[in-house]
């Protein structure tokens, strides 16, 4: 850590101490966006906690002209009551502004910010509620960064004065992202500064006028731009303005003498370049395309192109981050993540069995082998068939998004002779248990509330099982209790991945807890990185009389990767007898 960061570091920790604040950082996993504002309390007002508050660590973006908005969320049992406390702190460490703010019904709070530029700042967040508890957490960057800004490029046209007048125009455009920032000048040859003309530049395109005495200025000279909002560029033209009576040297009346003029047939009233050539006749990168109509201005040289002037290396037809030219599965469904060869797993199919990876849950079927629909030889499914598992999506997730997560992909390559069925939600929006009528935190005690997912699940066993296990991540975790006590199908075993009891839902609580504890042998897996859900882990294991609960020191919101010190645990615990 360099001496800035620390000073940066001690320092706000003084403000923020004064009131015994720091932040509650969020870790860059992602959580479900349906869960990260469950109220997860046990019992309604039985304890009060500090407030959590979730704010990246880090956060960067790009200058846009705007003043900077920052926003996050709070967790607290009574949101209603709690508030915001933000002080914004500068590279000297300043206090620049400090605000009060008040948090929405779904913990969500945001502020406009009086910084209207680039800079690295600190933001001082402290969260407290009614009874004067407050968040915990640590300082948070805010590192706003210039844009970037292209080196200005010059067009002009000259209007000669007419007959027995002395007084012409130079008019064109600036090209650049802020116009704004931009000046022109004519500057005729061998005359001092006090002659210099300076034009009228519009600040919305870019576009100028000058007016020159010829009587006064000479028609040699210099037109000089000069753009630039934080990096400040320049483009000079040598410019020779033709005056009557010889306007014959240039045939297009483009500004630009015939005998350096490159293109000598520009369209009327078309800006040109120093050459005397506009974009519908120049083609910078001599891909064929003209640069009027090249979409792709920088193509490398000898590179095929399509109409737009965009070669396979300047594409990604199939939007999943690798360009045409290397992506070796260039139809990549969208949203489906792929491997650095740019193909996804419903692309793949690695044991050459006739069954993509994203539905083969035998992934090593020796070769010749015939398989039946999920990708499972006889050899591997055994005279008995597969054992089943039936898996549970997190709530917002969609099966397949599921089955994608690479804790899945491992556990389905650790357990290969095992057969997972992915259900999927009957519910809108992706959940299985859908919030209360009054949104999250406001309990209802309607003990049916999740007879669709119940059913559609007595479903799927009914037509799918028998299931050996069922296995729930995140709010399919919580749905497993649901089930349990509302149903009379059971498993042999139960797994719940970054679980929780749903406590806002009471009268789902109730028939929870008059069939717990459970008999069934369960597992509970929590992650020392998943803030949000890590602390309800022992609750929804005491609904268990036989479980085992594992707690990663390294894992986040997401079910345990192979690399987890804890994989071996839970792949022993799943295949023991």
């Amino acid at each position: 850590m360099d001496t800035k960061t620390i000073a940066l570091s001690l320092l706000v920790a003084v403000i923020m101490g004064s009131s015994g604040a720091v932040v509650y950082t969020l870790n860059t996993t992602t959580v479900d966006t349906e869960e990260e504002k469950i109220d997860t309390d046990q019992e309604v007002k039985v304890n009060n906690y500090p407030p959590k508050l979730m704010i990246d660590e880090e956060i960067t973006m790009t200058w846009d002209g705007t003043a900077t908005t920052i926003e996050g969320y709070v967790y607290d049992e009574s949101l209603a009551t709690s508030w915001v406390i933000l002080s914004v702190l500068n590279e000297n460490f300043a206090v620049i502004e400090s605000m009060n703010l008040s948090i929405l019904p779904s913990g969500k709070w945001s502020a406009e910010t009086s910084i209207t530029g680039p800079g690295s700042f600190v933001l001082a967040i402290t969260a407290y509620d009614a009874e004067g508890l407050e968040s915990e957490g640590n300082p948070v960057m805010l590192i706003i960064s210039p844009p970037e800004e292209s080196d200005v490029r010059l067009t002009f046209g000259w209007t000669p004065p007419a007959e027995n007048e002395t007084m012409g125009i130079v008019e064109g455009a600036v090209l650049h992202e802020f116009p704004e920032t931009c000046s022109v000048e004519y500057r005729p040859s061998n005359q001092n500064s006090a002659t210099f003309v300076a034009g009228n530049v519009s600040v919305t395109d870019g576009t100028y006028t000058l007016s020159l005495d010829t009587e006064e200025h000479s028609t040699r000279g210099v037109l000089v731009a000069k753009c630039g909002m934080f990096d400040e560029s320049e483009q000079s033209l040598s410019v020779n303005l033709p005056l009557p009576p010889e306007p014959v040297g240039d045939e297009d009346q483009d500004g630009v003498l015939d005998d350096v003029d490159a293109c000598l047939d520009t369209p009327a009233g078309e800006p040109v370049y120093s050459n005397g050539c506009s974009d519908s006749e120049t083609d910078d990168d001599g891909d064929g395309v003209v640069n009027s109509n090249d979409q792709c201005p920088n193509t490398s040289t000898g590179a095929m192109v399509d109409v737009d002037g965009c070669a396979d290396a300047q594409k990604d037809t199939d939007a999943d981050g690798l360009t045409d030219d290397v992506d070796a599965c260039p139809g990549t469904p969208a949203g489906e993540q792929v491997d650095t060869f740019g193909c996804s797993e419903s692309q793949k199919d690695d044991d050459n069995d006739g069954v993509s990876n994203d539905v083969d849950t035998c992934p090593n079927t020796p070769s010749g082998e015939t398989v039946n629909e999920v990708g499972c030889s006889d050899s591997q499914i055994g005279p008995q068939g597969p054992l089943k598992i039936l898996a549970l999506h997190g709530g917002g997730q969609t099966a397949n998004s599921f089955r994608s997560m690479q804790g899945m992909q491992d556990l389905m390559a650790s357990l290969s002779d095992y057969e997972f069925f992915f259900a999927s939600t009957p519910e809108s929006n992706n959940v299985w248990i859908r919030d209360p009528p009054g949104g999250k935190g406001q309990p209802t005690t309607d003990r049916d509330w999740a007879d669709a997912s119940i059913s559609y699940l007595d479903q799927i066993v009914e037509q799918e099982g028998p299931f050996h296990a069922i296995l729930g991540y995140s709010q399919g975790a919580a749905m497993i209790p649901v089930y349990l006590a509302n149903s009379e199908n059971t498993f042999e075993k139960v797994l719940m991945y970054n679980g929780y009891l749903p406590t806002t839902h009471e009268g789902l609580m109730d028939t929870i807890n008059e069939a717990a504890p459970f008999s069934e042998p369960a597992m509970v897996f929590s992650g020392e990185n998943d803030n949000s859900f890590k602390d309800m882990a022992p609750a929804l294991a005491q609904k268990f009389s036989d479980c085992a609960q594992v707690h990663s020191p390294s894992a986040g919101h997401h079910p345990p990767y192979q690399s987890d010190s804890k994989y071996n645990q839970i792949l022993n615990w799943i295949t023991s007898e």
